[in-house]
């Protein structure tokens, strides 16, 4: 283990002595995501276009229509019927259907939760960011809802009045406690924080480019047979590089989530969450430059196939812009890459704070199969 963790050691102060590393780590994915998340993020974008259909019919079901269509930037929402909103659904003019059903007020005034289905385009491929929004209205309506039947109990007037007295009065001022809702921070994720995850994913890609392609440099330049020539085993040169590009990789990517975070208010979602995503995603990316370090025969040759890789593949995955503005094709073609699955993992832990299983699982199957042909191609001899 010592022997692993010299070799991990030598081969990080050799990357991270030269100054233009830094310049490519932190200042270039911290500059990108100012300028396309902050100035871009702010301007006029065509938001996607969701319909309700209220077969509730209720004073409260109409409250909730308020609150999405007031308290959200993630989507456009119309009313519409049944039958005409799925009828666009299935031409795919809009991208999903929120279905208040009836009895949506009987049951929350009962504190029961009440049914509201959301049905979504396959392509559609932000649809757990609407469904958290939607969850966080949701609560607050039931807190809101809450609070008029005591105020009503107290009263003596019904608690449907009750209610409206609360939406058109100051709560605080009421002395109730004032519900604080997601949806901003849900809102962010989608803009900024976007952001911050897709250009952190595109430089992280580009700093592995690199530090893989150092296997070819020791190469070339003698510095690995004399490490062959050492009494540490093939295993321990191998695990020992493997070390090194997983933690320069974690030192990037957990400075660029700090720095977000403090910068631009990013927020990145539950920690355990994101580290579980964050060490799958290192994994896969790694494999994937040892691969193209593999087959390249020179270190050129690596650079200018792993830059034209990641940014190819970074456009395809959506992370330049919204996955479900690309043709389907595109679409299709994304399922096949890592970072798509990043992207939608990153945006779950974000929005939703629950552990992406699916996309962990699916990242650990890249890793495993970059992995396996860069070992066998680059062979460690």
């Amino acid at each position: 283990m010592r022997k692993i963790w010299n070799i991990c050691r030598w081969e990080m102060q050799r990357i991270l002595k030269k100054p233009q590393s830094y310049l490519i780590m932190f200042a270039m994915p911290l500059l990108f995501t100012f300028l396309f998340g902050t100035l871009l993020g702010n301007g006029d974008q065509k938001k996607p276009t969701v319909v309700l259909v209220d077969e509730d019919g209720t004073n409260l079901s109409q409250s909730l229509f308020e609150q999405l269509h007031e308290n959200n930037s993630l989507f456009t929402i119309e009313k519409g019927t049944n039958y005409k909103a799925l009828q666009e659904l299935e031409a795919k003019k809009i991208v999903g259907v929120i279905s208040i059903k009836k009895g949506f007020e009987a049951k929350t005034a009962e504190g029961e939760d009440p049914q509201v289905n959301f049905q979504h385009i396959p392509e559609f491929t932000s649809h757990q960011t609407i469904t958290g929004f939607l969850s966080n209205q949701l609560s607050k309506l039931k807190i809101e809802t809450t609070s008029a039947l005591a105020w009503s109990e107290q009263s003596g007037e019904e608690w449907q009045v009750m209610y409206q007295k609360l939406k058109n009065s100051d709560l605080e001022g009421a002395g109730l406690k004032k519900v604080v809702t997601d949806g901003e921070v849900v809102s962010k994720q989608i803009g900024l924080s976007g952001s911050a995850a897709g250009f952190s994913i595109m430089f992280l890609m580009i700093t592995m480019m690199s530090v893989t392609g150092t296997i070819l440099e020791a190469r070339s330049n003698g510095v690995w047979y004399r490490l062959m020539a050492t009494p540490a085993s093939r295993f321990e040169v191998a695990a020992g590089y493997l070390l090194s590009f997983f933690l320069i990789g974690w030192i990037q990517f957990g400075i660029l989530i700090v720095a977000t975070r403090f910068f631009f208010d990013v927020r990145w979602g539950d920690p355990f969450a994101l580290m579980i995503l964050v060490s799958a995603m290192l994994f896969a990316i790694v494999g994937l430059g040892l691969m193209i370090a593999g087959l390249a025969k020179t270190v050129e040759q690596q650079s200018a196939a792993g830059n034209l890789i990641v940014v190819s593949t970074c456009m395809i995955a959506g992370v330049y812009w919204p996955l479900e503005i690309e043709p389907i094709y595109m679409q299709k073609m994304a399922d096949f890459l890592p970072q798509t699955w990043a992207m939608k993992g990153l945006k779950e832990i974000a929005g939703n704070g629950s552990l992406p299983f699916d996309s962990i699982a699916i990242l650990i199957v890249f890793a495993l199969i970059f992995l396996f042909i860069g070992m066998r191609k680059i062979q460690f001899e």
